[in-house]
């Protein structure tokens, strides 16, 4: 019994089948449609020319190898004046001050 109630569904769901047909559009939808990308590029403001330009993927692979040229450079340089930094670092002990707050546990008085 439970075989030909499925047989019988999938007989139904096969059927419904009949009355199908293939979607038309509408006439002149292409010509409609390609006007319409026509319209939009030329009325496009130089903000949006701009960022299509920049959205094209050779212009920003390019200007991400751009970025991480220069930050490799910036690094490398930096790394090279490391002893410039342990100079200021030693004359800033030599004048250092120390300063006393309420928070030293050391008792001051005798």
């Amino acid at each position: 019994m439970n075989s030909n109630h499925i047989d019988k569904m999938i007989e139904e769901t096969i059927n419904s089948f009949d009355g199908a047909y293939k979607a038309t559009p509408r006439p002149f939808l292409l010509t409609r449609v390609l006007a319409r990308l026509n319209s939009e590029q030329e009325t496009k403001s130089w903000w949006g020319r701009a960022v299509a330009f920049i959205s094209r993927p050779a212009v920003a692979l390019t200007a991400a190898l751009l970025i991480i040229a220069l930050n490799t450079t910036i690094i490398i340089r930096n790394s090279k004046n490391n002893n410039v930094s342990a100079n200021v670092a030693s004359a800033k002990d030599e004048y250092a001050i120390n300063v006393i707050s309420i928070y030293d546990t050391e008792n001051q008085e005798p």
